[in-house]
């Protein structure tokens, strides 16, 4: 017995690591040839089927013949089998005493010799109590119309008074990412995040009496964990309930992640909201404030040249107020225009902009690199994609470096076209940003350094982010001082 077992421990090159670890620590365990005849089986395995190893070795494996699956799932497990590839499932039996036993199992094909020839590496589990549970709870009629009259709720978990997993709805599949097969016998604690990992039931009731009850049911919002690690927001009810001197826990959780979100976002917009009309009445007043003093030394002066830079003063005034103006204009534009769509022509759009910005400075030795591709049957709002395009390559002139023997400036501007979506680039080779500044760069009225230098507003970046999202796209920059700056906006098609 020990030399087969080390045959398959040291023997079987095939056999993966993971596989080792198993056989060598896990509890329950089986061998059988590719006939299912069981060649090896562990003390923990005879203890738990109540028979003894030397008068099953050579006979013919029950569990992956048994009666109590039907002919469909047993031809499945053996089909999979032969095709070399791992089975996972449910194996029931009844035992000598007449109670019924049921294993989670998994099944470890893995080839020997030259040709293909599989033995067959059995794990078990017993979920035999969640099985009995599992059964006892969809014969009280009550409790089960109960559970699935709330599906509404959209997640359903019944665990035992221990907290094990014995039974969940399709929602909480959807929602946590696990399979029944899976969750099975599991603890609930698997859900939660780091801070309630050990959680008991107990610790859920103490949570929930510190919150309000919401129509005789006590509410609780926290954080849930899915299978790929990601954190989502529940509501949470708790209910408990007996059954023949059982007492079980019902999970019922609705997925708020939406809601929170959306909750936090107008906070934020909140905010912003009370920031903009704040600085919007601090970055108006001033050039007003600039231009009265201006018109009043113009008024007292007898200089021609002096009025004259009087005057050069108050045009940079004026203009600095008409920047500003139309930041808050196209800011305006953005809930109003977002579900106006037209065809966009790309070519002439980018085209009038060019034609717009021909007067900034720099703009005559920098060379543009349009490259515009199957786009003609995308729906959009022209007037806010010209904001955008504007803002983006206006910045691009504006942080450019000054044409010399050793640098020549320019800026791409590409846009392609996909069935889903449409990518606009626009990069260049100028000053760059920061790698410290690039998560700050979209928020309202943030500045970075060189922009300080350059007196400008800090609305542009803020209102392309919030243009973009408001036709359910995506915005992302990358950037390397003294290298450049490239913006990639993805805008998905409305039709």
């Amino acid at each position: 017995m020990k030399a087969l077992k080390h045959f398959w421990l040291d023997k079987t090159n095939e056999i993966v690591e993971s596989s080792k670890s198993i056989l060598n620590t896990n509890s329950i365990y089986t061998i059988t040839d590719s006939k299912g005849i069981i060649e090896y089986a562990n003390d923990n395995f005879c203890k738990i089927l109540d028979c003894n190893v030397n008068t099953i070795i050579g006979e013919r494996h029950e569990l992956m013949n048994s009666e109590f699956q039907s002919i469909e799932e047993n031809e499945n497990l053996w089909s999979t089998l032969k095709e070399g590839e791992e089975w996972r499932g449910v194996l029931t039996d009844k035992l000598k005493n007449g109670e019924s036993i049921s294993l989670k199992t998994t099944i470890f094909p893995i080839k020997y010799g030259n040709q293909n020839k599989f033995k067959f590496l059995s794990i078990y589990e017993d979920i035999s109590k969640c099985m009995t549970l599992n059964q006892k709870i969809d014969k009280d009629e009550a409790l089960y119309k109960f559970i699935y009259k709330s599906i509404k709720i959209g997640i359903i978990i019944v665990t035992d008074d221990n907290g094990s997993i014995i039974k969940w709805n399709e929602g909480a599949e959807k929602a946590f990412g696990y399979s029944e097969f899976e969750i099975l016998g599991q603890h609930f604690s698997v859900l939660m995040i780091e801070k309630h990992k050990n959680s008991k039931i107990s610790d859920l009731l103490g949570l929930l009496k510190r919150y309000k009850t919401v129509k005789k049911s006590e509410v609780l919002e926290l954080k849930c964990l899915n299978k790929q690690g990601e954190e989502f927001s529940v509501e949470l009810i708790v209910n408990k309930w007996d059954i023949e001197g059982k007492r079980y826990t019902i999970l019922k959780m609705l997925d708020i992640t939406k809601r929170v979100t959306f909750q936090n976002k107008l906070k934020q917009k909140t905010k912003e909201l009370e920031l903009f009309f704040y600085r919007s009445a601090h970055d108006l007043n001033a050039p007003f404030s600039s231009a009265q003093g201006l018109i009043n030394l113009i008024k007292e002066e007898e200089s021609i040249e002096k009025i004259q830079i009087l005057i050069e003063m108050l045009e940079k005034t004026i203009n600095h107020a008409k920047v500003f103006s139309d930041g808050l204009s196209n800011a305006s534009l953005i809930s109003k225009l977002s579900n106006e769509l037209k065809i966009i022509d790309f070519p002439t759009l980018v085209d009038d902009v060019l034609k717009m910005l021909k007067r900034e400075s720099k703009f005559e030795n920098i060379k543009f690199n349009v490259d515009i591709e199957n786009c003609h049957s995308f729906k959009s709002n022209p007037d806010l994609l010209l904001v955008v395009f504007k803002n983006l390559i206006q910045n691009a002139i504006k942080y450019s470096y000054v044409q010399s023997e050793c640098h020549a400036p320019f800026i791409d501007i590409k846009v392609t076209s996909s069935d889903n979506e449409v990518v606009i680039l626009i990069g260049d080779n100028g000053k760059g940003i920061a790698k410290k500044e690039l998560n700050k760069i979209f928020k309202l009225y943030y500045r970075t350094e060189a922009e300080h230098c350059l007196g400008t507003n800090g609305l542009g970046l803020y209102i392309v982010k919030n243009i973009v999202e408001s036709l359910n796209g995506k915005i992302k920059v990358e950037s390397e001082i003294n290298k450049g700056a490239c913006f990639v906006i993805k805008i998905p098609r409305t039709i």
